[in-house]
């Protein structure tokens, strides 16, 4: 059993032919480290636009290298590289690995780890650790793709009658959309990402593409060239006028025969069509037949998805924390004041700990990081006021 007992942090870029050999043969021994956010081609690629980007490099007591943890540094905090863009995250290491969370914390100089999508063991030790349990959602592809859908129709046929319906209406209206599975070019990604800005306005959710360097980590990810690894898009378009027109498109991420949805996007003008689902459909019949076995829809997220998958691995969201943080003590305080209000204080708190952690993880300046807490409160009290009453009590309603 290795044991940690030394950690050196360096940049990506710094990665030796030595460390990226004893990564890649970490994670052929992992089955669980399948995906391609724990490749080291993606770490090293979003490396070059993620600000303050390191890896640790994990030391045993006989002085090998005993793994690795990528992150970023958000003040006192660390978090996975790539946050909140990065799905999956967890130690590259061996199974036998046993990580020293307060000595990670100490020797980075941090507080705090926090994360989602962490795969792998949570053993926190002296540390105060708070996680929940998450489950990865699946589709399985490795029967083929009639196969697949067969499964998927005998036990949601409602959800997929309607599936049907729309597609009746493309036919019927459109004649069907042109479909490509294709690299992704500078004017794809553009049009992505302005679908999903314009749908972050309307949500209120934080603009995750606003701070500028998660535009330029997608923009790096679709230089990669190789076979089996990188960005991939499928794309619907409207062909019947002179010029043919988006109507939605996924970005993808793809590792051997591992498939991760990551960015969909539609325009809204064909909301009534359900898009997005008939796009994601049809790029898993197109990947199956090309030797892709299992498509990944993320953790949680989206009743939809438990239409279109399976439940896979379990996955941790949470905190390790050197100390309670000032917004857990009140929290408790509160919980322990009131006990019929804990599953609803519980739900606020993880509510508000996402979008304080996308936030950290985005604005890295400190107009950035104003503004967006600005519009975090302006968000919260408009949504306290939405939800007050509408006028005072009269007194027959106090009599009553």
């Amino acid at each position: 059993m290795a044991r940690l007992t030394r950690i050196e942090s360096v940049a990506p870029e710094a990665l030796t032919a030595e460390d990226i050999a004893a990564w890649e043969g970490f994670i052929s021994r992992r089955p669980d480290l399948i995906g391609p956010y724990f490749d080291v081609r993606y770490v090293m690629d979003i490396g070059q636009s993620v600000p303050d980007a390191h890896i640790a490099r994990l030391y045993d007591e006989h002085a090998n290298i005993a793994g690795f943890l990528p992150f970023q540094l958000r003040g006192r905090t660390i978090q996975p590289l790539g946050a909140p863009l990065t799905d999956y995250h967890g130690v590259i290491a061996d199974a036998s690995f046993v990580m020293d969370y307060p000595l990670l914390l100490r020797s980075l100089k941090a507080h705090r780890l926090e994360f989602m999508g962490w795969v792998g063991d949570m053993s926190a030790g002296n540390a105060r650790a708070r996680t929940i349990e998450a489950v990865t959602q699946i589709a399985d592809l490795s029967g083929g793709y009639e196969a697949y859908l067969a499964r998927q129709k005998a036990q949601h046929h409602k959800f997929y009658k309607n599936v049907g319906r729309c597609q009746r209406n493309v036919e019927k209206d459109f004649g069907g959309f042109a479909f490509t599975f294709e690299r992704v070019t500078p004017d794809l990604l553009q049009w992505v990402i302005d679908q999903k800005r314009e749908q972050y306005s309307r949500s209120g959710m934080h603009d995750v593409f606003g701070c500028g360097w998660t535009l330029n980590l997608l923009s790096e990810l679709a230089k990669r060239q190789d076979e089996g690894f990188g960005l991939r898009v499928g794309v619907f378009r409207d062909t019947r006028g002179p010029e043919p027109v988006l109507v939605a498109a996924e970005i993808c991420l793809i590792r051997n025969t591992y498939m991760h949805f990551w960015f969909p996007a539609y325009a809204e003008a064909y909301h009534r069509y359900s898009p997005g689902i008939l796009l994601s459909l049809r790029i898993m019949q197109h990947v199956a037949e090309r030797g892709i076995t299992q498509v990944d829809f993320g953790a949680g997220g989206e009743c939809y998805k438990h239409t279109m998958t399976s439940p896979a691995r379990v996955c941790l969201e949470g905190t390790v924390e050197a100390r309670a943080s000032l917004m857990t003590v009140v929290f408790d305080a509160v919980v322990a004041l009131s006990p019929v209000a804990q599953e609803k204080l519980r739900g606020i708190r993880l509510s508000l700990q996402r979008r304080l952690r996308t936030i950290r993880a985005c604005e890295t300046c400190p107009k950035g990081k104003r503004d967006a807490f600005q519009a975090l409160f302006r968000r919260g009290i408009s949504r306290l006021r939405a939800n007050a009453p509408s006028q005072a009590p009269t007194p027959n309603d106090i009599a009553a």
